[in-house]
C-alpha cells in the first residue's frame, strides 16, 4: 500500500510540474510559475526522501584471534637440529579469524541481499548465513565468521612477525559490495573497505566488471 501511495505521489508531482510548465510557456503568467516551483520542490522532496528513507546496510569487522600451525621442517636445516639452540626453518600455516557484522542500520527492511567479496586472498573462508531472498529487518544484524589462511616458510620468529604485520598487506585491496532493495524494488549498494573498516552508500555498482 505504501509503495502504491509513494508512486502515485511522485507521478502526480511530475504531472503537475509538466502541466504548469506548459501553462507558463503558453501564458507567461505568475500562477503557472508558482505552480512550477511548488511542483518542482515537491518532486525534489519526494526524491530526496526516497534516498534517505531507505535501508542502509553497514558492515564492521573485528579480529578475534590468530595463530600458526607447523607443518613440518624444510630442507633448509642442519641434519641435526639442537633443541633450544637452533632455530629451524619450518612450513607454517598462518590463520587470522574475524567476525564480520552485517547490520541493517535503518528503519526500512532490506530485501534481495547479494554479497560480493572482491580482491580477498585466495584462502579466505566465509561462513555466510543469509539467503538471497531472505530479508534483513530494520536494525537486525548477523555475524559471519571469516578465516584467512596463508602458507609460508621460515623460523617461528619470522612466522610471528608475518602474523603481526602482513594481514594489512593481504587485505589492503579487499572490498565487500552488498546489493539490496527496498520494498518497491529500488536497488541500493553498500561498498565496504576491509582495511579502513568504512562503508560507502551508493546507487550504482562500480564493480560490475571486476573479478571477485
Amino acid at each position: 500500500m505504501r509503495i502504491l501511495k509513494n508512486t502515485i505521489t511522485i507521478l502526480a508531482e511530475i504531472i503537475v510540474l509538466i502541466l504548469s510548465t506548459l501553462w507558463y510557456l503558453k501564458t507567461k503568467e505568475y500562477e503557472p510559475l508558482i505552480a512550477m516551483i511548488i511542483g518542482g520542490v515537491g518532486l525534489l522532496t519526494s526524491l530526496i526522501s526516497k534516498w534517505f528513507l531507505r535501508p542502509r546496510i553497514v558492515l564492521h569487522q573485528q579480529k578475534t584471534d590468530w595463530g600458526r600451525l607447523t607443518k613440518g621442517y624444510t630442507n633448509n636445516n642442519p641434519l641435526i637440529i639442537r633443541l633450544g639452540i637452533d632455530i629451524p626453518n619450518q612450513y607454517w600455516e598462518l590463520f587470522w579469524n574475524h567476525i564480520l557484522e552485517i547490520r541493517n542500520n535503518s528503519s526500512q527492511t532490506a530485501y534481495s541481499i547479494d554479497i560480493k567479496h572482491i580482491n580477498t586472498p585466495h584462502k579466505t573462508y566465509i561462513n555466510e548465513e543469509i539467503g538471497k531472498i531472505e530479508p534483513l529487518l530494520a536494525n537486525e544484524k548477523r555475524d559471519f565468521k571469516v578465516k584467512i589462511i596463508q602458507n609460508t616458510t621460515g623460523t617461528h620468529i619470522q612466522a610471528d612477525d608475518y602474523l603481526k604485520t602482513n594481514i594489512k598487506t593481504l587485505m589492503k585491496d579487499a572490498k565487500i559490495l552488498v546489493k539490496y532493495e527496498d520494498e518497491s524494488g529500488t536497488k541500493f549498494y553498500t561498498e565496504y573497505d576491509w582495511l579502513t573498516d568504512t562503508n560507502k552508500f551508493k546507487l550504482f555498482n562500480n564493480f560490475k566488471n571486476k573479478k571477485s
